[in-house]
């Protein structure tokens, strides 16, 4: 049912968004990974489609409800007794009250179990943004910071040709030492050129998902301060939470719930043994019931497996970032050194500069690290979740 039903309703969830105002450079100047993810989620055309669908959902189950209320399993008024006023009733025989309580009860408890499918979907679909907007503002603040560096580098390659055209003129060094400085230059020069494209680039990939005018730009990409220090959560526990709440096991346990709850009904005075049609709807179920319950284990083991990886991966990710640390660490003494050195006339200033553009791009690595750990960290907390496998009520499953 699932699948014929919702399979309008999950929209791509990182390509497709609702328009938006574009904001002008006055509004704002400085974009962080919080605002990111609210104007990308806000402005998702999917998360705004899946929510109206729960409303929709919510109303049809209401409007079934306060039907069925009025539905008598046992008989049918036909009229009056011309002569004694006497209502005349018909009263149903065991397979057709079978059928009234299937209108009774089991409809309005599928179109319970619609309306809570489509609130798993609305949750599922707005986490899997939130992911591609993390993953989107990554990209743009390792672009932005990716520019920035390229510049850097183009400032120190211009001071190096400048110190070698003296010491070219001054004979100190062959036209062939200054044709590599220069060519070191157009090689700084092409970096810049290509960092903005990519920057460009990715700016108007998070403009499209956010609602912004293509040629918006903010002018600061801001790092965010972390906040996690470490996993707080054993992986028992971790596999333990995510197969309660995850979206595709409380989905099939709806399931699992409703073809029981139309089975009890089907059994009805023996109805599922007396009556042919009702004996073949009957093993029918049975045979949907056991294919669920088998599809129930093996999202139950792809879950946990996927927990698993998710945990290695995220203590890995936490690993990356300490000797990103470390190795800034390393540097900025090494520098300190190196500078005390330049100061007291015993290294050259060109040493000081690659050494202090060194620090630079360490300093950008372990940013990108943290941000990394903070992406990994938020998607492991939402697996653990409802998750956001759009796929499964996609027809993936």
């Amino acid at each position: 049912m699932g699948k014929k039903i919702f399979t309008f309703i999950v929209i791509n969830a990182i390509l497709f968004t609702l328009g938006g105002q574009p904001l002008s450079a006055s509004e704002s100047t400085i974009l962080n990974r919080r605002k990111a993810v609210e104007m990308v989620v806000k402005n998702s055309a999917a998360v705004w489609n899946v929510k109206e669908n729960v409303k929709f959902g919510e109303r049809d189950y209401q409007k079934q409800y306060l039907k069925s209320q009025g539905i008598n399993t046992t008989k049918i008024f036909l009229f009056k007794h011309p002569f004694t006023g006497e209502d005349i009733y018909y009263y149903y025989d065991p397979y057709e009250q079978m059928q009234m309580r299937l209108l009774k009860e089991f409809v309005p408890e599928q179109l319970k179990y619609v309306w809570e499918m489509k609130k798993l979907i609305s949750t599922v679909t707005e986490k899997a943004m939130e992911n591609a907007a993390e993953e989107l503002f990554l990209g743009l603040y390792s672009s932005y910071h990716g520019k920035l560096l390229a510049e850097k580098a183009l400032e120190i390659s211009r001071k190096s040709f400048e110190r070698e055209k003296v010491r070219f003129e001054k004979g100190l060094i062959t036209q062939t030492d200054l044709d590599e400085a220069e060519l070191a230059l157009l090689s700084a020069e092409n970096a810049v050129i290509k960092a903005e494209r990519d920057f460009d680039n990715m700016h108007r990939q998070f403009n499209a998902m956010a609602g912004l005018g293509p040629e918006y730009r903010y002018d600061i990409i801001g790092m965010p301060y972390i906040t996690y220090e470490g996993i707080n959560i054993t992986e028992e526990d971790a596999v333990n939470r995510a197969l309660v709440n995850r979206a595709e096991i409380r989905d099939l346990k709806n399931r699992i719930s409703l073809i029981e709850f139309q089975m009890e009904i089907y059994t009805h005075k023996n109805v599922h043994i007396s009556y042919p049609d009702a004996r073949e709807d009957y093993e029918k179920l049975q045979d949907d019931l056991d294919q669920l319950n088998i599809k129930l284990s093996k999202y139950q083991y792809d879950i946990e497996k996927e927990i698993r990886g998710m945990y290695k991966e995220l203590k890995k990710c936490y690993l990356e970032l300490e000797i990103a640390k470390l190795n800034l660490s390393r540097q900025k003494k090494k520098l300190e050194t190196i500078t005390a050195q330049y100061q007291a006339g015993l290294v050259p200033e060109s040493v000081i500069e690659q050494l202090e553009l060194a620090v630079y791009q360490l300093e950008y690595m372990v940013n990108v690290n943290k941000l990394i750990v903070m992406n990994t960290q938020d998607k492991f907390n939402r697996s653990l979740t409802e998750g956001f496998n759009t796929g499964y009520f996609m027809g993936g499953e």
